[in-house]
């Protein structure tokens, strides 16, 4: 399957306007490390100024960068000269021993990093180090022409077939060009598109970004997955001769089409790549001038939709498919796939975030407990390598579309899991937060395949997750709007050694600032609701502080530690109040 790329991926001048947002030189260079060279997060941290070597051929000097790719194993990248000497120049400033990483930081460090610029650019606020690495690809492939097997082995792909969604399939004309311009007959001529065609085309993006605003607008108001997809269709009818959203399957949810159309015409999805279940990477053009004897003309003049072509792009939030947003138009130009890729991602986030505020304001829920023993959950797989228990204390949604996990682990070496769970695809990076002695507390940030970012993106929340021998037991809770047989099904198609154990209705009492006070009241003691008053009031929980702890201690007449014991204490106790989560380590020796 071929997947259309020409404005999917970060365009040059984004990747450029991106690079000037940087504010410090480690910034610049993890950037350029990423998107010029073609580096992973992981690459981006290994890499030491020994590494990089010149080459010289026709009187110019090259350069290229030894990776190491884990396992022993390297790769030759090629770099840039202007960053080859900012990567000399960086590691000259910092003293970096030539057999030191120039990056001396986690992949999860590099990723944050990418995330600062990202929130600092207009427009680019979700960009990441993956989509860098894919505008690498992009840019060598589409824009420079360089042979798809020399990418390949630079940037580390497995194979060629990992390169395929950043080519378009020629059409015709171009297959014909290409040979007739190869014929020494016929000299090569650089042909430029006619004025006409570049106004033309200028007029179709704008009237395409006053659609995306007016599109954006009227999301922010939607209260219901219904509601979203609705607005997606009514906003994009006037822009195209028809619009639906629909599943995986084909079968139409919502729609905005011409009365004599019953919904997304026979073959559309099946020429598009999408097959039953399966969704699609990006947006896809299906050009029924070349889509020989795969559409029906029959159908689509019935339909009122003869000599259309058809945009299909997913509902996509983070990698979570909520359904196809489709749309048919006389042709598509490339502002038309960058938009219509771009409304699948918004409201498929939308959707996302509606589920997630559902549940939030919901007196009620649905739980679901699922049993895995599939290996693809990395925690199954190091709890059967290692044999140990894990437990899963919590997670949080961080901004690149990853969670961190919260997990106690017993049973193992701390050494040994970090080890193990590091060297997972899903993991970014994995570390020691507190060894108890019988068990340990670790951080995982996980942006991979695994069942708890399945169900969050889902608008789920995480309540359990224990794996031990092996096996785990995952339940999360959902909000009554949600479709739970999807959620399953996802899951299972995913993790295959999955079954759903149960679903039941259960009460989530929403959390109001009353009860919060209560049980804050209940909790903290006398002393320790004095220290936290008074240290809120002092300004000692602002930036920049208004009152250090020292000069806090001083004021109320007591030590520095006994200070620190009561304010951390009551801030434990107030944070187990707010996620209803009480920690039995923080219990006071009189029981508080």
């Amino acid at each position: 399957m071929a997947v259309e790329s020409r404005e999917e991926f970060l365009t040059t001048a984004e990747y450029e306007r991106l690079r000037r947002r940087t504010e410090t030189y480690r910034e610049d260079l993890v950037v350029a490390l990423a998107g010029r060279v073609g580096l992973r997060a992981s690459e981006i941290t290994r890499v030491r100024p020994a590494d990089l070597r010149e080459r010289e051929r026709g009187g110019e000097v090259h350069y290229l960068l030894t990776v190491p790719e884990g396992d022993g194993d390297t790769r030759e990248a090629y770099v840039p000269q202007e960053v080859a000497h900012d990567l000399r120049k960086f590691a000259n400033a910092n003293d970096v021993d030539r057999y030191d990483p120039v990056v001396d930081v986690s992949p999860r460090r590099v990723q944050m990093l990418v995330g600062d610029v990202a929130d600092r650019t207009d427009g680019l606020r979700d960009v990441t180090c993956r989509d860098l690495r894919q505008h690498f690809a992009w840019r060598l492939l589409v824009e420079e022409g360089v042979a798809p097997r020399v990418v390949q082995a630079v940037g580390g792909w497995q194979s060629l077939q990992s390169l395929a969604p950043y080519l378009d399939d020629p059409a015709a004309a171009e297959v014909v060009d290409a040979f007739a311009d190869e014929s020494p007959a016929s000299p090569r001529i650089e042909r430029r598109p006619p004025a006409r065609q570049r106004s033309a085309a200028d007029a179709r993006s704008d009237d395409l970004l006053a659609c995306a605003s007016a599109l954006g607008e009227a999301l922010a108001d939607a209260s219901t997955t219904e509601d979203a997809e609705q607005v997606v269709c009514d906003r994009l009818a006037d822009a195209y001769r028809a619009v639906w959203v629909c599943d995986e399957r084909g079968d139409v949810r919502t729609s905005a089409a011409p009365a004599s159309t019953d919904g997304v015409p026979a073959d559309v999805l099946d020429a598009a790549g999408v097959t039953d279940g399966e969704d699609i990477a990006d947006v896809e053009v299906v050009d029924t001038a070349s889509a020989e004897g795969v559409l029906s003309d029959g159908a689509l003049s019935d339909g009122g939709l003869s000599g259309c072509s058809f945009a299909v792009a997913p509902l996509r939030s983070s990698e979570t498919v909520h359904g196809l947003l489709c749309v048919a138009r006389d042709a598509f130009a490339s502002a038309d796939r960058t938009f219509v890729a771009d409304a699948g991602r918004r409201v498929g986030r939308t959707v996302t975030a509606i589920a997630r505020k559902q549940l939030l304001l919901a007196d009620t829920g649905v739980a679901l407990s699922l049993r895995t023993t599939d290996r693809g959950v990395f925690l199954v797989a190091a709890s059967a390598d290692l044999g140990c228990r894990f437990e899963l204390e919590g997670v949080v949604p961080v901004e690149d579309h990853s969670l961190l996990y919260f997990v106690t682990a017993t049973g193992a070496a701390v050494g040994d899991v970090l080890e193990r769970v590091s060297s997972a695809d899903a993991v970014d990076d994995a570390r020691l937060i507190r060894d108890y002695g019988d068990g340990a507390l670790f951080e995982f940030a996980v942006s991979g395949d695994s069942i708890a970012p399945m169900l969050v993106e889902r608008g789920g929340t995480v309540r359990e997750l224990s794996v031990e021998g092996g096996v785990a037991d995952v339940s999360g809770v959902f909000s009554p709007r949600v479709d739970a047989r999807r959620v399953v099904e996802a899951v299972e198609e995913a993790f295959p050694a999955t079954n759903l154990r149960s679903k039941r209705d259960v009460e989530e009492p929403v959390q109001s600032a009353a009860t919060v006070q209560q049980t804050v009241h209940d909790r903290v003691t006398e002393r320790q609701r004095t220290v936290l008053r008074a240290a809120y009031l002092a300004g000692y929980f602002e930036w920049p502080r208004g009152s250090t702890a020292e000069e806090l201690a001083a004021s109320m007449d007591v030590s520095s530690p006994t200070l620190h014991n009561h304010l951390r204490k009551a801030q434990q106790k107030v944070l187990d109040a707010v996620f209803d989560d009480p920690d039995p380590r923080t219990v006071d020796a009189d029981g508080h």
